[in-house]
């Protein structure tokens, strides 16, 4: 038996594996190859443990980072080699321009607004904010669920960045640890980055005054 999840799985590969080519999505999955059905249940249970993978980007990582290979068959992704090459691609998109990030940023605001709700927090006290013994914004960071650009105007992210152990930033957030300066300074010349963060920033703040005083 083949889940819907698993058939989205299937046809998301095979649009990567045709690379811009024309491609019918399969929709009968009767008589699909055990070894086939195999593997999309292997994807489907990693994806499903770890959900803040996107699948889009799990599939177009490969691609982006080879464009002159071949792409790999369906077994390649259940592989931790397949995972590395997300992180890169991840990197990747991070290291582009601000001005490029922009959704990135807004579907980062979009999560921490959910998040600071779903804990009954203002928009202040989440660079503070603990899951355990973790900062919850670094395993947030680690997850992909925020982008770079979302910290730089909520109070003294530098401050509580500088105050965490050297170990565990360089672990969860080793992108952003080691190219801090870069990340600020592109902010910085940005002006239209800096407006849009300050604008949506403001707007998360302002969401969560109003939902956090309705009761």
């Amino acid at each position: 038996m083949i889940t819907e999840f698993e058939k989205r799985i299937y046809n998301c590969y095979l649009k990567n594996f045709r690379n811009n080519l024309p491609y019918q999505p399969r929709k009968n999955f009767d008589g699909i190859d055990p070894n086939i059905l195999a593997y999309l249940n292997k994807i489907s249970l990693f994806l499903k443990r770890y959900n803040h993978i996107s699948l889009d980007d799990y599939f177009v990582a490969f691609k982006d980072l080879h464009p002159e290979e071949k792409y790999p068959p369906l077994s390649f992704f259940t592989s931790r080699l397949a995972l590395k090459h997300y992180s890169l691609y991840k990197k990747k998109q991070e290291d582009q321009s601000p001005e490029k990030q922009f959704d990135k940023i807004k579907e980062g605001f979009k999560f921490i607004g959910m998040f600071c709700l779903e804990n009954k927090i203002p928009l202040e006290k989440y660079i503070y904010h603990k899951t355990g013994y973790m900062v919850s914004w670094l395993n947030h960071y680690r997850e992909h669920r925020i982008n770079p650009y979302c910290l730089m105007e909520l109070g003294n992210f530098l401050g509580v960045l500088d105050s965490l152990q050297k170990d565990e930033v360089s672990l969860f957030a080793e992108n952003l640890d080691s190219n801090l300066i870069a990340f600020k300074t592109r902010y910085n010349q940005s002006t239209k980055t800096k407006e849009y963060v300050k604008k949506l920033t403001e707007s998360i703040k302002n969401f969560l005054k109003k939902e956090l005083t309705k009761n």
